[in-house]
């Protein structure tokens, strides 16, 4: 992406070659190990009670069991077991009847100021359709948001993530068992600009433990079904969010990512997840840095207009950040836009490469110029480095040994590797993780835009990427399904994921489009022609159940 930067050796350059071959054939996926999990209620509870069973019994959560969510000794015998979901089982949908709440933000918000809708009855229609949810999106309590009529987000609900979003009324429980007493601090930056732009917060999405995984089944809260088939995973770390969306819980959710968890799970949930520059959306004040600037704030939402006004809303600099206010950059010229359909670290599904294949010859007869790539080398070490970040990150919020036996195995594990890491080891990781990013940027220093599939495959079953294993296991299957994301939360520029369309099994298909830092403008103008390129060619996004 054509911005300068500090020239390099030769030796140390990350450029894909151009010559993309195109993988001849799907990557298999394993059987999922769980058959099962114990049931989730359909309306949220309170953080501090436990999930019951159908028979009224409190549904054991301790340890990842042999069957599934539970801690009995004898799981067969465990009332919180219940049969994976059958395809013919009904999957009701929440909404039953559109309304406003599926208009644009801007729409909604007019309607609202104008006095043509209330505030407080889109939260009652908001909260009814949480209440018939059965995917697992929304956990914890729900409260009564304060409703404003005034703002560019007049009377909008919306969801705000169980992991990074402080709330003065709703705990930051992160997806843990860790921290289910955890209190609210107060609100963040992001979370106070939402209240003051008019939005109205009900409660919290899932998560999996502390974000660590690209599937959202945590212990604490039970999984995340995907709105289009039960059986298969919302995705994650952002999978409550983008599943709130997809069923249309609320036209707008909260989300991070910090290695692609906005846009992992809405390529397979069918909506829109963009992820803003570094520094664009303020982290403060009770943290300054994530995964020493990997992991970034903003939101899920269903269309790519949805996004930029949203982004309008919330973006820009805060007192006391560390990261300095991103400067905005033309975004309405053609571009020179590099395609990368092929992995370094395994195959990618057909059906993904020739989404990207198909958005790049519509940006093509659109005027831009394309350009093929090939796989993104130095991109396979990034996996090493984003787990020393992490680990090092989680043992300071976790530590105190003794709460080990709460936490998810390869969650455990990480932590226990941070807390095992010299202060020498960590400099030496962060110096790391900044020349990978400089040798990413001059890899696509002669292209504006970066464009590929969202992920190399689509949504996986249900227990199939578990946590009940070595981590080393854990990042390499995450990083084998999703090896294109992680590439922008090292550089720090924007990236989002467009649906395109479904595929032959009928689960969404999305595209990802990237740049460098302050290329925001741009990667949203772009993604808004491959959005109405996708509609153009009847690929529109994948409708609700």
């Amino acid at each position: 992406m054509r911005t300068p930067r500090r020239p390099q050796p030769p030796s140390r350059r990350c450029r894909p070659s151009l010559s993309g071959a195109r993988p001849s054939r799907s990557t298999s996926r394993a059987s999922p190990s769980c058959p099962c999990r114990a049931p989730t209620s359909t309306r949220p509870t309170t953080t501090s009670s436990p999930r019951t069973s159908s028979a009224g019994t409190p549904a054991c959560r301790s340890v990842w069991g042999t069957s599934g969510w539970c801690s009995c000794p004898d799981p067969t015998s465990c009332s919180s077991r219940i049969p994976r979901l059958s395809p013919s089982v009904s999957w009701p949908p929440a909404v039953t009847e559109p309304g406003i709440l599926e208009l644009s933000l801007a729409e909604i918000a007019a309607a609202v100021r104008a006095g043509e809708a209330d505030g407080r009855e889109l939260a009652s229609v908001a909260r009814e359709r949480i209440a018939r949810s059965r995917t697992g999106a929304v956990v914890g309590r729900l409260v009564e948001p304060v409703v404003s009529s005034s703002g560019p987000l007049a009377g909008i609900p919306t969801l705000l993530k169980d992991l990074q979003a402080d709330a003065a009324d709703l705990p930051l429980v992160r997806g843990s068992r860790a921290f289910a007493e955890a209190t609210p601090r107060g609100d963040s930056t992001l979370v106070a600009r939402l209240r003051s732009a008019g939005a109205s917060i009900l409660g919290r999405t899932n998560t999996p433990e502390f974000g660590l995984n690209l599937t959202t089944e945590p212990l604490q809260w039970g999984p995340t079904r995907n709105p289009v088939d039960p059986q298969r995973s919302a995705g994650g770390s952002s999978g409550g969010a983008a599943a709130a969306v997809a069923e249309g819980l609320v036209p707008f959710a909260h989300a991070t990512d910090s290695g692609g968890s906005i846009r992992i799970p809405s390529a397979w949930c069918g909506v829109v997840g963009f992820k803003p520059s570094r520094g664009a959306i303020p982290a403060g004040p009770y943290r300054l840095d994530d995964w020493q600037g990997m992991s970034h704030e903003f939101a899920i939402t269903r269309t790519v207009a949805d996004a930029a006004y949203l982004f309008r809303v919330v973006r820009g600099p805060a007192p006391g950040e560390w990261q300095p206010p991103v400067a905005e950059l033309p975004g309405s010229m053609r571009s020179r836009v590099g395609v990368v359909v092929s992995s370094p670290v395994g195959e990618v599904d057909p059906v993904w490469a020739g989404a990207a294949a198909a958005a790049a010859t519509t940006l093509r007869d659109r005027g831009h110029e394309i350009v093929e790539l090939g796989p993104v080398g130095c991109a396979t070490r990034i996996g090493p480095v984003f787990g020393r970040v992490v680990a090092a990150h989680l043992a300071r919020l976790l530590p105190d040994p003794s709460r080990d036996r709460l936490l998810e195995p390869a969650v455990a594990e990480v932590v226990q590797l941070g807390r095992s890491m010299s202060a020498a080891q960590f400099i030496e990781t962060v110096d790391e993780l900044h020349d990978l990013g400089r040798e990413l940027a001059d890899g696509f220093a002669d292209v504006d835009l970066v464009l590929s599939p969202t992920t190399a495959v689509g949504a996986p079953a249900i227990g199939e990427v578990r946590t009940d294993r070595p981590s080393v296991e854990l990042f390499r299957d995450i990083f084998r399904i999703s090896p294109f994301a992680a590439m922008f939360n090292v550089t720090g520029g924007p990236a989002i994921s467009v649906p395109w369309g479904r595929g032959p099994d009928g689960m969404p298909v999305g595209v990802q489009l990237g740049a460098a830092p302050g290329q925001d403008a741009r990667v949203l103008s772009v993604a808004l022609e491959i959005e109405d390129a996708a509609a153009a060619a009847g690929h529109s996004r994948a409708s609700r159940p």
